[in-house]
């Protein structure tokens, strides 16, 4: 993580030493956590194995999101692969909002967050952790509300096969927004990450089948409650 001082110029777009150091790190771990559930499944629960997709959805999602926390560059092409993969998983399973989730908004939306989080600061520097304003934050919470309603009312008008609707638009809903708030490194991303859309999600998958995905986003619930703690830190010290 960078200092105030270091913040004053563009960050690498693939990073930093200590950057790639963490991100190998967190890549063992993660494809080691993935193997274990899938190890676990083949044993005690063979008609939930996970199939390839589902599998490498998982691992680099989880590996995304752990080096999120520390606000690791590299979050950001490792997430844009496993957006692919789990939006070519949610088509199969019948989550269509989820599908347009991945591919349709967090595809492109991280791109655009990697050069934010690389010259999103004063002068193209990188950018710095901060807060919203109390009245950002009534409008994110407004914005959240009127696109589930919309949004779940185009899932049920649209398909037949959809599940869920208007749950799975309010995972949506916060999903955008909170992804939004992350790709500009506010510490109130984490808040959304936690309730509206990890502990709704968990619950969703389970109803749903995904079980690996309803694992992942338990290890997702416990990270982001570490990002958050992280991020307040790093917003009240003012770095990067």
């Amino acid at each position: 993580m960078a200092t105030s001082v270091e913040a004053a110029v563009a960050a690498p777009w693939f990073g930093r030493p200590w950057e790639h150091r963490h991100a190998a790190v967190a890549a063992v771990g993660s494809a080691a956590a993935g193997t274990v559930w899938w190890m676990a499944t083949r044993r005690f629960a063979p008609e939930i194995v996970p199939g390839w997709v589902e599998f490498w959805g998982t691992v680099t999602s989880l590996w995304s999101v752990w080096i999120t926390q520390r606000r690791n560059v590299l979050a950001l092409p490792v997430g844009i692969v496993s957006v692919v993969l789990m939006g070519w998983f949610f088509s199969e399973i019948g989550l269509i909002g989820q599908t347009w989730l991945h591919w349709g908004y967090y595809v492109p939306v991280q791109f655009w967050a990697w050069a934010q989080w690389t010259r999103g600061g004063e002068n193209r520097s990188e950018l710095r952790v901060t807060r919203l304003t109390t009245a950002q934050r009534l409008l994110v919470v407004g914005a959240g509300a009127i696109f589930t309603v919309v949004f779940g009312w185009l899932l049920d008008a649209g398909w037949e096969q959809a599940l869920y609707t208007y749950w799975d638009a309010s995972i949506v809903a916060a999903s955008v927004v909170a992804m939004v708030l992350l790709s500009k490194k506010k510490v109130e991303s984490w808040w959304l990450w936690i309730l509206p859309v990890n502990v709704s999600a968990i619950a969703l998958y389970l109803v749903t089948g995904a079980y690996m995905f309803a694992a992942l986003y338990v290890l997702f619930l416990v990270m982001a409650f570490v990002g958050l703690r992280r991020w307040v830190v790093a917003a009240a010290q003012g770095t990067t």
